[in-house]
């Protein structure tokens, strides 16, 4: 796609692009790797340009608008325009009128864009572009607090109990009794962020120790949900959410099964098992709100004759939103047996079949609580294993890893859960840990923060079958209970979190497997109900100006309560994919070399030196960790949240060895192929100046912040 635009005439990101000429807003790579935090380093300046903080070159002043502020023309005039809460603007002049300062607006970084003027008071800057999310009240937490001042946390924190000290709170706004240092409180339905995008965004931080001794950041923020026509109003269901309104609440599981030469017994027990599922079903009259699918996978080989007789790496053989009843589901998957040859090598394409599962046609919008159930004997293949004829890592062909597996579908609201069949051969394979300790990141649910990982003993089929059973048992038991939709009655604080709680309390792994199985389906059919009543109530991210906020739950602070996610432009992705392509390009270019520590480094001051218009930029050949090439830049200093990527230094690449170097080159390949996942995803670019009229170059994507490099 090197050279091609998309239909607002922004550049596509790409994996084979030329760097580009550099601007003066550049200066280096700085901007691209962290500096791109900051919206507008997209296109070259103009005759105006944004201001950049005092002492900074990498980024441009920002600011967000307080609730009432008004737009002038000149400063000190009149408002003319009411301009909507927590507009992203970017400043390009200040200057004093009657003892106030006001500042010159724009919704990009081009002169153009300007607006006007805003008294500096009805402001408040924005040092870094990171925005808050949610996380789902489903994972045991209390909802999150919104208190007048840092004070006010801090005496929750120093408490004996900052738990009970917090629900104190809580019960009294519960029982109509407001207190002056609670602003706003979270809304127990879960909010999803993927379909009603609101900005939480950080205005200060701290870090800080509890008085029983756990480490929280204290997080200044702000909050408004932004508008969106796609999203109906509070109390209304959303358009196009008819599948999921009134007592539609429907469920689904969706197996994804190795299907290679050691799988036969395994894949005629979950055929037989859904066989029985399904009866219980109807006799439960719950025949339109409970369905199972299928997907299938296995792994390519190396010769094309090979590849054939498998037939398939993943393919869909029954999608839930679908089938039409256990009858059809036995008839869709009557040709599913074990491959009749085997593949390259003991593991197999895993993560293909789970991706396959997660863009099931449909299947998002029909249900609300949706189940992968991934069963193999065999670990995945992610780059980590090398073939022994060639030496080279084999990938799958998807190009992800657990943790990125795991990112898709916590950004869809979908669980993982794993039965792991630890067979006799699995462990004369020496496959058994590294399996596990990939499942175990796999299954890590974001909806409830806890891992759904089974390890079946000796594969065995009996205990298999008994796994299966209780999982999809306990989830047709809980819908059976549910008459109609989920209970929409207020409840009392804390009054939810006992499904969890008990997942949590069943999670050890001495605990028997059945009750850990049944809490944490329990669980996560706790905080997918929270998600569905905050879609079909139109549930809204509190409406407060600078609160304080804790990043933890208070009574339990192993639970985070917010996500972090960097807010960037298509024009700064496509960037930092370049930026980590000449990265790996430096890495692998000099990989077995005997001096590769030092031409590596070499390298990267060569590709730094030719982003860069700093004549000072010349220092950088002495540069002795990544830091100092000008691939991080002035965002490192204050970020509440760093990346341990971008410290590497030059000691440390040499100390790793050739496998550790090749992982970190594989890691770094997986987050390119991470961002074109993202960019493509036309569905949640925002437009944070709130106009109808701003550039769409300035609309940014909420990216996850473990994926920045």
């Amino acid at each position: 796609m090197n050279g091609q635009t998309d239909r607002y005439g922004h550049r596509m990101i790409t994996l084979d692009r030329e760097p580009r000429t550099p601007v003066r807003a550049r200066h280096g790579l700085a901007w691209l790797l962290i500096g791109l935090l900051a919206i507008g380093a997209g296109t070259p300046a103009t005759a105006a340009e944004p201001l950049h903080p005092q002492g900074k070159r990498d980024i441009y002043e920002r600011v967000l608008t307080r609730p009432g502020a008004m737009l002038a023309a000149t400063p000190g005039a009149s408002g003319q325009e009411l301009i909507k809460a927590l507009s992203r603007l970017y400043v390009f002049a200040r200057q004093d009128s009657a003892g106030q300062e006001w500042l010159q607006v724009g919704t990009g970084i081009q002169d153009q864009s300007i607006l006007g003027w805003l008294p500096a008071a009805q402001t408040v800057p924005w040092k870094q572009q990171l925005t808050l999310a949610f996380t789902n009240q489903g994972a045991g937490r209390e909802p999150m607090l919104f208190l007048r001042d840092w004070d006010d946390l801090r005496a929750i924190l120093d408490s004996p109990g900052p738990g009970p000290a917090a629900q104190a709170l809580r019960t009294s706004v519960a029982q109509g009794q407001p207190d002056p240092r609670v602003l706003a409180v979270e809304p127990a339905n879960f909010i999803d962020f993927s379909k009603q995008f609101y900005l939480l965004p950080i205005l200060d931080f701290a870090e800080y120790r509890a008085a029983t001794g756990d480490k929280v950041r204290a997080l200044k923020v702000a909050s408004v949900t932004l508008p969106d026509p796609a999203v109906a109003p509070a109390g209304t269901a959303a358009p196009g959410a008819a599948p999921l309104a009134g007592t539609d609440y429907r469920a689904a599981v969706l197996f994804v099964i190795d299907s290679t030469v050691s799988m036969g017994p395994y894949i005629a027990k979950t055929k037989a098992a859904i066989a029985r599922f399904y009866r219980q079903i109807q006799q439960a009259g719950l025949g339109d709100r409970v369905a199972f699918g299928l997907v299938a996978f296995r792994a390519a080989s190396q010769d094309p004759t090979k590849t054939q007789a498998l037939e398939f790496v993943a393919r869909t053989y029954v999608n839930p939103a679908q089938v039409q009843g256990g009858q059809d589901f036995l008839t869709r998957v009557r040709d599913l047996d074990e491959a009749r040859i085997s593949t390259d090598h003991f593991d197999e394409d895993a993560y293909a079949g789970l991706k396959t599962a997660l863009e099931t046609p449909d299947w998002k919008q029909r249900f609300a609580e949706r189940h992968l159930i991934l069963i193999t004997d065999a670990g995945a293949l992610d780059g980590t294993q090398r073939d022994p004829t060639t030496g080279q890592p084999v990938q799958s062909s998807t190009g992800f890893n657990a943790d990125q597996i795991r990112g898709i579908a916590a950004e869809a609201g979908t669980s993982i859960a794993v039965l792991h069949l630890l067979t006799p051969e699995a462990r004369r394979q020496n496959d058994t840990e590294r399996a596990a300790a990939q499942y175990q990141t796999l299954s890590d649910n974001a909806l409830n923060q806890q891992s759904a990982y089974f390890p079946i003993p000796d594969g065995s089929v009996a205990a298999f079958g008994q796994a299966i059973d209780v999982y999809a048992g306990r989830l047709i038991e809980n819908l059976s209970g549910a008459t109609g939709s989920p209970d929409t009655k207020p409840k009392p604080p804390g009054s939810g979190q006992t499904a969890t709680r008990a997942a949590r309390a069943a999670a050890t792994p001495d605990d028997d497997q059945a009750a850990r199985i049944r809490a944490i389906v329990d669980s996560l059919g706790h905080a997918a109900r929270l998600a569905y009543l905050g879609q079909v109530q139109g549930t809204r991210a509190p409406e407060v100006f600078q609160a304080w906020i804790s990043d933890k739950d208070f009574a339990d602070p192993s639970i985070s309560a917010v996500d972090v996610r960097v807010l960037l432009t298509k024009d700064q992705l496509s960037d930092l994919q370049q930026v980590l392509k000449s990265i790996v390009e430096a890495a692998e270019s000099d990989l077995n070399a005997d001096d590769s520590s030092r031409r590596f480094f070499d390298r990267l001051a060569s590709v730094a030196a030719k982003f860069s218009v700093d004549p000072t930029a010349g220092g950088i050949d002495k540069a002795t960790q990544l830091a100092d090439l000008g691939l991080l830049g002035e965002y490192l200093q204050g970020l509440p949240y760093k990346s341990d990527v971008l410290t590497l230094t030059q000691d440390t690449w040499t100390r790793w060895g050739t496998m550790r170097q090749v992982e970190f080159i594989d890691q770094l390949k997986k987050k390119i192929r991470r961002y074109s996942v993202y960019y493509a995803d036309q569905g949640r670019w925002v437009d944070l100046a709130q106009r109808a009229a701003a550039d769409p170059a300035e609309q940014v994507y909420p990216i996850p912040l473990g994926d920045l490099p």
